[in-house]
């Protein structure tokens, strides 16, 4: 349990369900983490991890804040010592925000802007200010939150996964200038995980009344379970860690297959011989 012992990393988005779950996997390898997160029941997921053993601190911040960025980043070196691991987690999945995020006639500019403020200039700001403090460390890993909602279009969803596309694109920028430094970005793109916040979501859906809407994602996936928090927090250790060492500029599908295929899954599994 030690493929991240003398990594110090940032989680943003750390007090959350995945977020959570990636810390505690993070900090279980060996990594030391700075959790961050806009709601002060940070300190209280941080307190709870330290009881275990595990060596983290809790910092309240703002992602779409610059300063409060630039705050984290310096936190970690002045705590710990550097940075070798971002993962930019934060984004707006609350059921109240999801829920309002409909189609371009009906979201309003503000609603756009400040979904994109919270889930891509975040990871602008967080990219912008680990680069320099991991090129002091000899490099690093930048891992990204994105989402499969960010594969194609959809009903709704118009300003989430238009944020999340922007940080598929992101992620390769940063990818590719800073390679040279020893610094790898990544993305990640979870499907089906249902945490309290996307069940909650799903539950108060007015986009697709006929059906339930996380049957209709189970429904679409090549696999037949839903993800867990861990499927997601398994995969964060592996690109923090010297593993993925070869490997930078990738959008990596956490979905079940839910986007490795056309739109036959659902029939064929009903003419299908069991």
């Amino acid at each position: 349990m030690d493929r991240l012992t003398g990594k110090i990393a940032i989680v943003t988005g750390a007090a959350g369900g995945l977020g959570y779950a990636g810390v505690r996997a993070m900090a279980a390898e060996g990594a030391r983490v700075v959790m961050m997160d806009l709601s002060p029941a940070v300190h209280d997921r941080a307190e709870e991890l330290a009881e275990e053993g595990f060596d983290v601190t809790a910092h309240v911040g703002d992602v779409s804040s610059e300063s409060d960025m630039a705050g984290v980043v310096a936190r970690a070196k002045e705590t710990y010592g550097g940075l070798h691991v971002l993962w930019n987690n934060a984004g707006l999945v609350s059921a109240e925000w999801i829920n309002q995020d409909t189609d371009v006639v009906g979201v309003s500019r503000d609603f756009l802007m400040r979904t994109i403020e919270v889930n891509t200039v975040s990871v602008f700001l967080g990219s912008k200010y680990a680069v320099p403090a991991m090129a002091e460390t000899g490099g690093g890993s930048i891992i990204n939150t994105s989402s499969v909602q960010a594969a194609g279009g959809d009903l709704a969803l118009v300003a989430y996964g238009t944020s999340k596309a922007a940080v598929n694109y992101l992620t390769k920028s940063v990818a590719t200038s800073f390679g040279h430094l020893g610094i790898r970005s990544n993305a990640l793109a979870p499907g089906l995980i249902p945490t309290p916040a996307v069940r909650q979501a799903a539950a108060g859906s007015h986009q697709l009344e006929a059906v339930a809407p996380l049957q209709l994602l189970l429904d679409s996936q090549m696999l037949s379970s839903v993800g867990e928090q861990a499927d997601v927090a398994n995969t964060v250790v592996f690109l923090a860690s010297d593993e993925s060492k070869f490997i930078t500029g990738q959008l990596i599908y956490v979905d079940g297959g839910t986007t490795g295929h056309l739109p036959t899954l659902s029939d064929r599994r009903k003419q299908a011989v069991t």
